[in-house]
């Protein structure tokens, strides 16, 4: 039976945003994370899966810090108001490896003991991933006749991920769902067909780019369960074919999904486990992973270990070469760089820390990216609309942020609609200022193109 009594306060609860829409389950784990980290400064990594089994009752005893979290977030005196109450060993969902704190163990049935990291990371292992070969096929109904690999087949696939990545960075990634999904069917039904020894790391890697390609449109579009099994595929894959700097990239897009969604510890995890390998990455690409790193300090509101991650991320840059670099790190430019660094400073500069340093980093990218990256541009442009809202300037707030709506005509992307969103709430100060009921009125609209 589900749990209404959750649900319904969640959905209660107006979203942090300032949308006015209900809270979000992404904001209410990001908000209960938050306050643990607040409260006793220990790491807590509640995330949207679970939260999704407490709504749908699969578990009714969580553990003890997370039952704090959610009380005080979402307001309440007991846990009954939430509908959680003591189960009986073993009667709940089936347990799972869990990145919370030592001093958050779980009760049974709800998630199994916590690991430390350095334990969590011996389980990311192509047997230990979540999504095995089976059961993603299944769940994307692949229906291939069976036959033999050919160096045709790999090169199709290359072929299909370079395109799916370029058509996310204009356009976003909500209307091509159906033809991610049929090709990265066909995708993972070739590596059960029969292939030539000498063809099977290629098609391993070939299969691991279109399984990152497609892992991160269904991370714009919001579907973050299959998105991270994907793109935990697509580490296998990497893994398999000892292919470090696709791992490195995989690991990457993982890392920031968790930090969206909430799940600050596991962005931290993917990214240290991907820089394992860094006498085997290129400069650019270890740029790539502290400010991933960065992102998710930023997110903590680790001042110290943020700046620590940008300062990494910033010599890395510095000695990158593009030509040392694989086809699939090309975005990763200055512009990219300033953005990427500007996002991570961006969770500190809201509360008055590093704003013109931010502020710097965010123009820069929104003045250096070009038309072939302009969803990129757009986040960026409303982030720095949002943060000179913040400062206080809604003139060139509201300027800024048209010219990112501007930017996002044509682009179908949840992910940058919630990321536009956030300028609602420092604008609701300014509402009697020219332009601001206009912009109000227009953010909505972003990511929603016909």
């Amino acid at each position: 039976m589900s749990n209404d009594h959750l649900r319904r306060r969640r959905e209660s609860t107006p979203s942090p945003s300032g949308s006015g829409l209900p809270m979000t389950r992404a904001e209410l784990v990001a908000a209960v994370n938050q306050y643990v980290w607040k409260t006793t400064s220990k790491e807590c990594h509640l995330d949207v899966d679970t939260l999704r089994r407490y709504e749908k009752g699969q578990s009714r005893w969580p553990g003890s810090t997370y039952r704090e979290g959610l009380r005080a977030v979402l307001g309440v005196e007991s846990d009954a108001e939430l509908g959680f109450f003591p189960t009986r060993r073993g009667k709940s969902a089936t347990p799972r490896i869990s990145l919370g704190s030592a001093g958050d163990p779980s009760t049974p049935g709800d998630l199994a003991d916590p690991v430390d990291r350095r334990a969590f990371l011996r389980t990311l292992t192509v047997a230990g991933m979540s999504a095995s070969l089976d059961g993603l096929a299944r769940e994307l109904d692949l229906v291939t006749p069976a036959r033999i690999v050919t160096e045709a087949d790999i090169a199709r696939l290359k072929s299909v991920g370079e395109f799916f990545t370029s058509w996310a960075h204009v356009h976003g990634g909500e209307e091509i769902g159906q033809a991610v999904s049929a090709e990265m069917s066909r995708a993972v039904d070739l590596l059960r067909t029969k292939c030539p020894t000498r063809l099977k790391r290629d098609l391993l890697l070939a299969v691991g780019q279109l399984g990152i390609a497609t892992g991160s449109l269904l991370f714009d579009t919001h579907q973050h369960q299959l998105s991270e099994r994907i793109l935990a595929f697509a580490t296998a894959c990497a893994e398999d074919g000892e292919d470090w700097n696709l791992h490195a990239k995989a690991l990457s897009w993982r890392a920031r999904q968790a930090v969206w969604v909430g799940d600050v510890g596991a962005g931290l995890i993917y990214s240290q486990l991907a820089l394992v390998q860094s006498d085997r990455l290129t400069a650019t690409e270890k740029a790539m992973l502290h400010t991933a790193a960065a992102r998710a300090h930023g997110r903590l509101g680790d001042v110290q270990a943020t700046m620590r991650a940008i300062g990494d991320a910033d010599d890395a840059f510095s000695h990158a070469d593009p030509a040392n670099d694989l086809p699939w790190m090309a975005y990763y430019d200055h512009a990219q760089h300033a953005g990427d660094t500007g996002h991570a400073l961006y969770e500190l500069a809201v509360h008055g820390m590093r704003v013109g340093d931010a502020t710097n980093r965010l123009a820069t990218a929104v003045a250096e990216h070009p038309n072939t990256y302009i969803r990129s541009r757009a986040f960026s442009g409303f982030k720095l609309a949002a943060l000179t809202m913040h400062a206080g300037d809604p003139v060139q707030a509201t300027e800024i942020a048209r010219e990112a709506i501007q930017d996002s005509s044509g682009i179908r992307s949840q992910r940058l609609r919630s990321t536009a969103l956030e300028i609602a709430a420092p604008a609701r100060r300014h509402t009697t200022q020219d332009g601001i009921p206009a912009l109000m009125s227009a953010l909505p609209a972003v990511g929603r193109a016909a």
